[in-house]
């Protein structure tokens, strides 16, 4: 039996134990709609804090959404509020013919959270995933004036709204996509435009130089995920804005640094530090971003998957405390001692599934 140890979803399944998200309802075009919302535990209303909001794909819902784009750890950190919008029947009418006024609805949610939280209407973004970033171009589109900058990630417009869409404004964009997505299809699709066109009509939108200022590797940490990714920058824009694509060669229908769900994911970067880091340049005086621990630093795990022992190498002499919760939070081992260079752990006791060490240092969780 093989035991499989993820050490990336860490931080999005331990906070979610720690905090709770509200579920909340406003009226709309004669329907009750829902939404996930979390503020950071020391939350102020004087406080005017910037919103994100987060869409899920097709057949997909918010509470997934937030599972899998993790952004409820980094909400926390850098102190801003996350809002995951439910779709009527799993879906967003982003351009597809719908019957649904979703472009109203978001409208009517972005005042809705101003008169409740004093969101800053100068800091309201948009991602999805899928679909959600299908709703996220379409937002984009059709409501410039209050979307500050969004990301897509697997999604695209549809070819009649990338006929169609003309922002009286420049919109900040990101794009991270897979080459081998076979869901959203990065060359285009009956109901896609093609990637690489739907960046290159956002970086003449805002007036950018068509040539990116900036093309770079991304560090491929993972070198077993089958996925190697690019970062192109285009800048000098009209607007202090600016577009960022993210090339993942190799990579499917999937949300870079996410758990896997059967589809090639890339783990050399994480979609929501990226997507923050993004959208923390546009809207007035930013939030300084802290620095991200690579967990790497500190622990060594090996093998992974394990099937008879786990032996876990201890690399730094900040970490505090070291446990090992299984799939639904229960915790199985707590270290005893860390003054030693490793830690090793039978699986006597274990059922087969997935396992999730924590650990705490000075840094945090």
């Amino acid at each position: 039996m093989k035991y499989t140890l993820y050490t990336f979803f860490l931080v999005a399944f331990t906070i979610s134990l720690q905090a709770q998200t509200v579920v909340e309802t406003i009226q709309h075009d004669n329907l009750t709609r829902e939404y996930r919302l979390r503020t950071p535990s020391d939350f102020s209303i004087d406080q005017s804090l910037p919103l994100v909001l987060n869409f899920h794909g097709l057949g997909s819902n918010a509470l997934q959404q937030e599972f899998y784009s993790q952004f409820n750890t980094l909400a926390e950190s850098e102190k801003f509020i996350i809002c995951a919008p439910e779709g009527i029947d799993n879906a967003w009418n982003s351009g597809f013919g719908l019957e649904q006024d979703d472009l109203g609805f978001v409208d009517n949610l972005i005042d809705s959270l101003h008169a409740r939280y004093n969101i800053n209407l100068d800091r309201v973004y948009s991602t999805g995933m899928s679909n959600g970033g299908y709703m996220s171009y379409f937002l984009a589109c059709n409501l410039p004036d209050r979307i500050r900058a969004i990301a897509s990630v697997t999604g695209t417009m549809t070819p009649l709204e990338f006929q169609l869409c003309a922002p009286n404004e420049s919109v900040p964009v990101m794009q991270i996509h897979g080459t081998m997505d076979e869901t959203v299809i990065y060359e285009g699709y009956n109901f896609g435009a093609p990637i690489e066109d739907v960046v290159n009509f956002w970086v003449e939108n805002n007036g950018c130089d068509m040539a990116p200022t900036l093309t770079e590797d991304v560090p491929d940490i993972d070198m077993t995920d089958g996925c190697t990714a690019e970062r192109f920058v285009y800048t000098n824009c009209e607007g202090e804005t600016s577009v960022e694509f993210y090339k993942v060669t190799g990579g499917g229908h999937t949300w870079p640094g996410a758990i896997n769900i059967g589809s090639p994911t890339c783990n050399d970067f994480k979609a929501q530090d990226e997507i923050w880091r993004f959208f923390n340049q546009f809207g007035g005086e930013t939030v300084a971003t802290k620095d991200v621990v690579d967990a790497s630093t500190l622990i060594n795990a090996l093998p992974n998957p394990f099937e008879d022992n786990l032996t876990i190498e201890l690399l730094s002499e900040d970490i505090q405390s070291l446990e090992i919760v299984n799939a639904i939070g229960q915790r199985v081992y707590t270290a005893s001692d860390l003054n030693k260079d490793q830690l090793t752990i039978s699986t006597e006791n274990l059922s087969t599934g997935l396992y999730i060490i924590q650990l705490k240092t000075a840094k945090g969780i």
